[in-house]
């Protein structure tokens, strides 16, 4: 079986089985092959809008003879989205570009299930989620080489929750070291900011308030 990091097994353990897949930005298509060999029924599309990675990801594909159930296509995000498509990913790049991917829900239309992992900005894309009328269904905090990343799995259907925590509990190990991170980089800050900094100080006492009281906060 393919070698996958710790995140991208995470992304793959929230598609379903009976899927027909978009690994928007795949890079070498490492995921889809992965994806291939653990789930039943998997479709897969690689897309990427650079064709180099796509050159490689054909000849992975073609190594692990999954050339019957992966097709390599050269694509700019979600536009023209095939109509087979019922799940999306989108993994490993910024929430902001995330956001502005999945922000057109029109391009959606068929889509039943969207799997995020961006690597900050997890406000912006929970908020985004909400606006094009998905909810998240699940999500995990997880931590490789120093960098947090967020993996959700969104389903059609109305969200009520937080977009600074979302639906994660305060019990889980990754999302207290994340959010205790938060916090202490804030405590810094606020140690040298300057004082005419009013808005800024402000906003940060707040946060660190609300991760506080998320924190302590028992069920």
């Amino acid at each position: 079986m393919i070698k996958l990091s710790q995140r991208l097994k995470l992304v793959a353990s929230f598609v379903p089985d009976n899927s027909c897949v978009i690994d928007v930005g795949c890079d070498h298509a490492h995921l889809g092959i992965f994806l291939c060999e653990a789930k039943e029924n998997i479709k897969v599309l690689e897309s990427d809008v650079n064709p180099n990675p796509l050159k490689i990801a054909k000849e992975n594909i073609r190594a692990y003879q999954m050339e019957d159930k992966i097709e390599v296509v050269l694509k700019d995000g979600i536009n023209d989205l095939e109509n087979f498509i019922d799940t999306v990913i989108v993994s490993g790049m910024g929430g902001i570009l995330m956001s502005e991917i999945i922000n057109n829900k029109e391009n959606l239309g068929n889509v039943k299930t969207l799997i995020l992992s961006p690597n900050n900005e997890f406000q912006t894309v929970r908020a985004t989620l909400k606006k094009i009328g998905f909810k998240i269904e699940e999500e995990k905090l997880i931590t490789e080489k120093k960098q947090t990343y967020l993996v959700i799995k969104a389903v059609k259907g109305k969200g009520r929750y937080d977009n600074f925590f979302g639906t994660l509990k305060n019990n889980d190990i990754e999302t207290i070291f994340y959010y205790t991170k938060i916090l202490n980089e804030n405590t810094r800050i606020l140690k040298r900011i300057p004082k005419t900094k009013v808005i800024k100080i402000i906003k940060l006492k707040k946060e660190n308030r609300r991760i506080k009281n998320f924190l302590e906060k028992r069920p």
